[in-house]
């Protein structure tokens, strides 16, 4: 209940800042400051099988992008953290889409081609260094042919790990064995290494091809040198998309150091952007963020909603996750500064 009474004092900030005009009186009176928007894929057939929480229309964040460069500069991430640092100018907004999919080419850049818009694109270096995909990937293509029941039974007669295969029994007895819990149990329950082997079998004995998965969702080197010609800024989100703050020091360096040095090797790009794996606080820790300013990147970004001030730290980026559900209110009013204005009255409704 007290999640839904935020969800409703939130939406409706929103839309009084929106509707009433209220937001411009805002934005003139709060502090330069720097919004991140967030997605990984605009709607695309390669992309059917993700969940929506994954996607945007491309209508929509057409819409969404020429409301914004009415009103605020639209930029990179890396060009907008160097701006917000110096004195004068418009408020900004960077667009920044993770991973690296092949919708990336085919439907985003001819958006932005078409609206002259800048933006940011993360690389996950495995799937172009090596055509092989993470274990989240071979997740919902075994959900996508079996369902959750068989899924949870194959994984269970694969998995050396009881736990987390109880974990998941549960989650099928109280009916909640949604994508989204089953893949949060994989994520943060099970041991990597086990999961993966368990995952991998199941994959392999359904006749799944990584290779092929891989060409179906992911940019080649080819399509990422595309971007980069047409002026996008490309950064790094390591090398396989581990979740850092689960690896020791030498392990997140190595992630992150070798996803930075793929990027300069087959681009010949000195990427500057950094964004963490999933990029929730638990995600990456102080020894993540040393490892992203050992590989020599400017600044790393989260998925903790909110604006970026002059004096930002910046290897704790924060960025608004946009996706299927994203309404356009919501982005203006943390745009506008709305949300950051009650978060000086102690008031937190933006996530």
């Amino acid at each position: 209940m007290k999640h839904g009474i935020k969800l409703f004092a939130r939406n409706a900030w929103a839309r009084l800042l929106f509707h009433t005009g209220l937001a411009r009186v805002v934005d003139r009176c709060m502090p330069r400051r720097l919004t991140i928007l967030a997605g990984h894929c605009v709607t695309a057939p390669s992309n059917d099988r993700l969940p929506k929480d994954m996607k945007i229309a491309g209508e929509k964040l057409e819409r969404m992008l020429r409301w914004l460069g009415k009103r605020y500069e639209l930029t990179s991430v890396g060009d907008g953290v160097a701006k917000i640092a110096s004195d004068g100018g418009r408020s900004l907004v960077a667009l920044s889409m993770d991973d690296g999919y092949k919708d990336n080419r085919t439907h985003l850049l001819p958006l932005l081609a078409k609206l002259g818009v800048p933006a940011t694109v993360y690389l996950e270096g495995r799937p172009l260094e090596e055509r092989r995909v993470n274990w989240s990937h071979k997740f919902f293509w075994i959900l996508d042919r079996v369902g959750p029941k068989e899924l949870v039974k194959s994984f269970g007669a694969r998995c050396e790990d009881r736990a987390s295969v109880a974990a998941l029994e549960a989650l099928q007895a109280d009916g909640r064995a949604t994508a989204y819990h089953l893949k949060r149990v994989l994520k943060y329950d099970s041991p990597p290494a086990a999961r993966n082997r368990a995952i991998d079998a199941i994959f392999a004995g359904l006749g799944g091809d990584e290779r092929e998965l891989c060409d179906e969702l992911y940019m080649t080197w080819e399509d990422a040198r595309e971007l980069a010609g047409s002026g996008l800024e490309l950064g790094g989100h390591t090398k396989s998309h581990e979740i850092l703050s689960r690896l020791d020091a030498s392990g997140a360096e190595q992630e992150v150091r070798e996803g930075r040095e793929a990027i300069g090797r087959r681009l010949d790009l000195e990427s500057r952007s950094f964004a963490y794996p999933f990029g929730r606080r638990w995600d990456y820790d102080a020894k993540s963020k040393e490892a992203v300013r050992k590989a020599g990147f400017a600044s790393a970004a989260t998925t903790h909603a909110g604006t970026n001030r002059r004096g930002v730290d910046p290897y704790e980026l924060k960025r608004l996750m946009i996706d299927e559900d994203a309404e356009l209110h919501l982005v203006a009013a943390e745009a506008c500064g709305g949300f950051d204005l009650l978060r000086a009255f102690g008031i937190d409704l933006s996530e």
